[in-house]
């Protein structure tokens, strides 16, 4: 098992909708994704300044199943129509779970 965490800064011109579709994007894809065991997804409560916009924590079974997550459609569909337009930076790690 395998924790993936991603920590996403929007970019200072990103607006609050293009913020929440992007959070609602990542919410739909444990329903499209049968690798994901689990999967949270929040919107920084901006309780102190520099923190990233939005994390994600999703658990793995495998490193395969990661992969199968990172290249799978609806994932893509989300970071090149979501994530990246938006995005300032993206900071990911993969630990035990």
């Amino acid at each position: 098992m395998l924790t993936h965490i991603v920590l996403i800064t929007a970019s200072d011109d990103a607006t609050d909708e293009q913020v929440d579709a992007m959070v609602a994007g990542l919410r739909a894809l444990p329903g499209r994704i049968e690798e994901i065991r689990s999967y949270e997804v929040g919107r920084d409560l901006g309780l102190a300044e520099g923190n990233a916009t939005v994390a994600i924590q999703a658990t793995f079974a495998s490193p395969e199943d990661l992969e199968a997550y990172v290249v799978h459609p609806a994932h893509q569909e989300v970071l090149t129509g979501l994530i990246r337009p938006i995005a300032a930076s993206v900071a990911r790690a993969q630990v035990p779970a």
